[in-house]
C-alpha cells in the first residue's frame, strides 16, 4: 500500500510539474488538465493552481466563485497564496458574499504562513470592521491555527 502512496504522490507531483511548465508557457488549457487531476485528489498547490485560473479566466471562462471554491479547499491546508487570494475575493465580494470578516481572517492566516503581501489586504479590512467584527475575525483566525499545526515552531 506504501508504494502505491507513494507512486501516486509522485504522479501527482509530475502533474503539477507539467502543469506548470505548460502554465509558464502559456498553454492554460494544458495546465488546466495537468492540474485538475491532482487537484481533484487534494493537492493544495494544484487546488491553487486551479483556483488561479478561474480566477483569471486563463483556458476556462473567468469566474470567481469557482475560483473560491478550489482556493478555499487550498486555504484550508495551508496553502498560503491561496489563502491571500481567498482573501481578496472576500475583500471586494468577487464570487462570494462580500465580508471584511472573512477577508481578515484568510489575509491574516496568509501572512502568518510567509505571504507578505496579505498584510496589505488584512489591515485594509481591518480598518473596515466593527469591534464585534474584528473580535470574530481574531477568534476565525486563533481557531483555524488551533486546527492546524505549525511546522516553523
Amino acid at each position: 500500500m506504501a508504494t502505491v502512496t507513494l507512486a501516486d504522490g509522485a504522479a501527482a507531483a509530475d502533474d503539477f510539474r507539467s502543469g506548470l511548465s505548460a502554465y509558464n508557457g502559456g498553454d492554460y488549457t494544458r495546465a488546466f488538465h495537468d492540474w485538475l487531476g491532482p487537484a481533484e485528489r487534494g493537492d493544495p498547490a494544484a487546488e491553487a493552481g486551479i483556483g488561479f485560473l478561474f480566477h483569471k479566466g486563463l483556458g476556462v471562462t473567468q469566474d470567481d466563485a469557482e475560483a473560491a471554491t478550489w482556493f478555499a479547499k487550498a486555504a484550508e491546508q495551508g496553502q498560503a497564496e491561496a489563502q491571500l487570494l481567498l482573501g481578496t475575493l472576500f475583500f471586494y465580494g468577487d464570487g462570494v458574499q462580500q465580508s471584511y470578516v472573512f477577508a481578515f481572517t484568510w489575509c491574516d492566516i496568509a501572512e502568518t504562513n510567509g505571504e507578505s503581501d496579505a498584510s496589505e489586504c488584512r489591515d485594509a479590512a481591518l480598518e473596515r470592521m466593527t469591534p464585534a467584527e474584528m473580535a470574530n475575525a481574531f477568534k476565525l483566525v486563533s481557531d483555524w491555527f488551533g486546527r492546524h499545526v505549525r511546522h516553523d515552531q
